[in-house]
């Protein structure tokens, strides 16, 4: 089934694709080491909306068909 963490005793769902768009953020934070990550957060996700809007691709969506390939091996 669907990955779940623990929260205040309850199961959350992660969202498709959530893991993939924080991998994304994480590899840029780690390689950029910005002193301000909260901004640079801001600045990286504003960046993607925009590439989003141009290419009519969720990245996200994306994000969660490239998991669904690695996970399920389709």
């Amino acid at each position: 089934g669907p990955m779940a963490v623990p929260f205040s005793n309850t199961h959350l769902r992660i969202p498709r694709g959530f893991g993939n768009l924080l991998e994304g953020l994480t590899r840029e934070v780690l390689r950029e080491q910005p002193e301000d990550i909260a901004t640079f957060a801001a600045v990286y996700f504003t960046e993607l909306l925009k590439a989003r809007e141009e290419s009519g691709l969720d990245p996200a969506e994306w994000g969660a068909k490239l998991e669904d390939r690695f996970y399920n091996n389709h």
